[in-house]
This record gives C-alpha cells, sequence and structure tokens, in this order.
C-alpha cells in the first residue's frame, strides 16, 4: 500500500508539473522607469507671475507642456493666463489630494513589471520608459500615450469612494461601473490598456465572436504583462460579477450557440455582449455588460494552451486571425 501511494504521488505531482504554464517573460531584464513629476511643478507654479512660470514650464517639460495647455485644459493659448489661474484654484485641492494618496508609490513597481513583460513580448514596440504624472480635469482622459511617455492623470485615481466624483454631474458623466475603477489600483491595468490600443488599436468590426476575440486577445495579454493583480482588476469586474461568470460560463456560450449569435453583425447582439454597463440585458443584474470580454479571453486561453501554440509568440497570437482561433480553440466550457 506504501509503494502504491507513493507512486500516485509521483503520478500525480507529474501531472501538475506537466499543466503548469511557462511563464517566459519572468526571467526578462528589468525595464526601469522614471517619473516626470508634471502635476508637482504646475502647482507649485508662482501664479503671480503666471506667464514666466509657465515659460519655464514650457524649457522643463517641452514634450508635455504645450499638450496639456492645449489639448487637455483645451486653451487656444499656452498663455492665456486667466484660464490657467482659474483651473489652478480649482484643481489643487485635487493635486493636495493625489499627494496625500501617493497612488504612483505602490502601483511603480507593478507598473515596471508590467513594462518589463511587454517589451520582453513585444521587442519592437518603443515602449518609453518615462511615466509623465499630472493632475487633469475631471472632464478630459485620464491616461494619455505622449510622444515619449505614459502620461497618467491622477485626477482619476483619488479611490471609488472620494467626494470628488460625488456631485451629480460627475455621476453623469461616470455611472457607478466606471467611477468604481477610479482608484490607485487601476493605475497599471488602465496604463497597460492604454499602450496594447496604442501599439494595437482594437478594431470594432466584424462579426460578434471575431470582436470578442480581438478584446479576448489583449485580456490574454495583459493578463501576462500583470500576472500578480486579481482578475476582477483586469477585466474590471467585481468579485461577486467575475464569480458568477466562472458558474455560468458554459451557459453564456450554451446561449449564443442556441441564438446562432457567434456570427452575428447585428449591432444590438454585439452591444449586448461587449458594451460597458451596470448589468447585462440578457443574463441579468448579476452579470457584468461586456460578458464577451470574459467569453473571448477564454476562447483565446483554451487556443493558446494547446500543445500547437506551445511556442507561439504573442506578437503571432496578436496577429492570428480571430477566426483562425475560434476554429482552431475547440472552446467547450
Amino acid at each position: 500500500m506504501r509503494i502504491s501511494f507513493l507512486l500516485i504521488l509521483v503520478i500525480l505531482g507529474m501531472t501538475a508539473c506537466q499543466s503548469k504554464r511557462v511563464d517566459p517573460a519572468a526571467g526578462a531584464p528589468r525595464f526601469p522607469i522614471y517619473l516626470e513629476r508634471f502635476d508637482s511643478a504646475f502647482f507649485n507654479i508662482d501664479t503671480l507671475h503666471t506667464s514666466q512660470s509657465i515659460d519655464s514650464l514650457l524649457v522643463h517639460y517641452p514634450n508635455f507642456t504645450a499638450a496639456f495647455l492645449t489639448q487637455i485644459l483645451m486653451l487656444q493659448s499656452v498663455q492665456d493666463t486667466g484660464s490657467i489661474k482659474m483651473f489652478y484654484r480649482l484643481y489643487k485641492p485635487v493635486y493636495l489630494e493625489a499627494q496625500r494618496l501617493n497612488a504612483i508609490g505602490t502601483e511603480k513597481p507593478i507598473l515596471e513589471e508590467g513594462f518589463k513583460r511587454l517589451h520582453f513580448y513585444f521587442p519592437k514596440y518603443p515602449l518609453t520608459h518615462k511615466l509623465t504624472l499630472f493632475v487633469g480635469p475631471f472632464e478630459q482622459f485620464g491616461n494619455i500615450i505622449t510622444k515619449d511617455a505614459v502620461a497618467i492623470g491622477l485626477q482619476m485615481h483619488l479611490g471609488k469612494s472620494s467626494s470628488w466624483y460625488a456631485p451629480e454631474r460627475m455621476q453623469t458623466m461616470y455611472p457607478n461601473y466606471i467611477s468604481t475603477r477610479f482608484t490607485p489600483n487601476y493605475i497599471a491595468v488602465n496604463s497597460m490598456e492604454n499602450i496594447l490600443n496604442d501599439m494595437a488599436p482594437l478594431a470594432e468590426q466584424g462579426n460578434l465572436v471575431t470582436q470578442m476575440i480581438e478584446s479576448g486577445k489583449r485580456q490574454y495579454i495583459l493578463k501576462a504583462c500583470l500576472p500578480n493583480l486579481s482578475d476582477t482588476l483586469l477585466f474590471g469586474y467585481s468579485d461577486k460579477q467575475l464569480s458568477i461568470l466562472n458558474k455560468e460560463e458554459s451557459k453564456i456560450w450554451e446561449y449564443m450557440v442556441a441564438e446562432k449569435l457567434s456570427y452575428s453583425n447585428n449591432e444590438s447582439d454585439i452591444s449586448d455582449f461587449l458594451q460597458e454597463g451596470d448589468n447585462n440585458q440578457i443574463f441579468g443584474d448579476l452579470f457584468p455588460g461586456n460578458v464577451g470580454k470574459y467569453i473571448g479571453y477564454k476562447i483565446v486561453d483554451a487556443w493558446m494552451h494547446q500543445k500547437s501554440q506551445a511556442n507561439l509568440t504573442m506578437e503571432k497570437m496578436l496577429s492570428t486571425p480571430a477566426q483562425q482561433i475560434f476554429l482552431g480553440a475547440n472552446y467547450a466550457p
């Protein structure tokens, strides 16, 4: 009995080793990131001499200042001192709140790991080593790819319960399913998603399963680049939403097959599966709006886990037609 028991343990151990996925990017060289604190530089200008202060910013931050003033603040001129001072007064408290949180302190190591892995998987992409931090209007973008940096708007990462997001105007712009992600720990996820979109823009075209798989490809890469983050962060789902998706995955797929939706080009069908929302129009209040992103990821994951894809690069996976992945995945939850 003892020999049989030991043999079983050996077999189980061998099976576990065989099923464990290789992580080729784990030993990649470090990819250091440098911070450019435009937020601090801007909110420490001398408002009694605003014009001269802006000139100084243009000298010290030449690749971001003009873009910040004309594209983020939407000013007609970089020397619109009246509007600059008004923004300064309105948003100085927001900047101070962001300083108090110091979100970048915990997120920078996560981003460095993500950048290291992304550079390993996509060495041809000119990935920056610089993060530019800024505080901009709530109405504008919170994450931007510039000529030489990833620019992070800290006003969008103050915590989901921040009083800055409470006014009705903000709730109208950013419903709960969006504002719940306005936390520091979404900095890395948002930044990596933005880089992926810059590297390979997600085209909203094709039938439902094509769009699901294209979204799933990017989720697969995101998970590979940020392996230590939870799936709730990576997908933007709540714990309950992720739990029910894991539980009801087969039923979602069975519904798609029964209704012959996989190859549907109907905008309504695509919206039902891929549009962000508090809940899902088909499957109910407990499900997230964009269940298709989850199913698309699972199809890509099933395909990538096959032996024939053992040495496939991320670059090749990303460029592989969605239809080929769909037919080869033999997805059957």
